[in-house]
């Protein structure tokens, strides 16, 4: 059966300049107020816990179906969200994660959750530094979000051939054969969430995504299913 998304049926034309950049304004302004709607009933008292729960999973679903149309609609209009600016260099990978893990460690150690780092030293790739090492940033954000109090998570590094894959790897909620299919993609409603109240942005893994490709790489998620942990990886060309 068809679902009635709201999204007009006739092919869209692209967006000229001073549109895409209102456009680009608008739904920057409306995911704004959109999540500061969230802040706001995540922070709200729960009087019936199951009924609260209840609450905040519809309001939840509601926002990324809301933020998941302005999404549509900027794709149909061809709206360029682009990287910024990159400038590609040598950067020894041990540097990217010791700096990336040293801006992340205040959640791991909130939550108890064991971080081991396993990167030989003479592993370097090709690459903008600081998309690296905010993308790495992600990862490891997403990791003690979705794992719980005193799950360990994995950093860990290898080349194979022209390609350095570097790995981060927890033993949290996992991701369901159709949440592995949307987790690259910008304000999908997913059925995995946070397990200690974390606020879920949805567009950070996207957005990552973007930067890997952008340094001629790929970022891959790979899980077994719902309970039983997941793994992402980012590929970058071996320098």
């Amino acid at each position: 059966m068809a679902v009635d998304d709201g999204r007009p049926d006739l092919p869209l034309k692209p967006a000229d300049t001073p549109q895409a950049d209102r456009l680009h304004r608008f739904a920057h302004d409306l995911r704004n107020r959109l999540a500061g709607m969230q802040e706001v009933m995540r922070m709200l008292p729960a009087d019936d816990p199951a009924q609260d729960e209840e609450l905040r999973g519809f309001f939840e679903g509601q926002f990324f179906h809301a933020l998941r149309t302005v999404e549509g609609l900027l794709d149909d209009l061809q709206v360029e969200r682009g990287t910024g600016p990159l400038e590609p260099t040598t950067c020894p990978v041990g540097d990217l994660v010791e700096q990336a893990v040293s801006d992340q460690r205040y959640r791991f150690e909130r939550k108890g959750q064991p971080l081991t780092v396993q990167v030989p030293s003479d592993l370097s790739v090709l690459g903008d530094r600081d998309h690296a090492i905010r993308l790495l940033q992600a990862l490891l954000s997403n990791a003690s979000k979705f794992s719980p109090q005193g799950a360990a998570v994995q950093v860990y590094a290898a080349r194979q051939g022209d390609r350095v894959h570097i790995t981060v790897a927890d033993q949290g909620v996992g991701l369901s054969p159709d949440d592995l299919d949307q987790v690259f993609v910008r304000y999908a409603v997913l059925g995995s969430r946070s397990t200690d109240g974390e606020a879920q942005g949805r567009s950070t893994l996207a957005r990552a995504s973007q930067w890997a490709v952008a340094m001629g790489g790929t970022l891959t998620a790979a899980s077994s299913g719902t309970g039983k942990g997941a793994s992402f990886t980012l590929s970058l060309p071996a320098a």
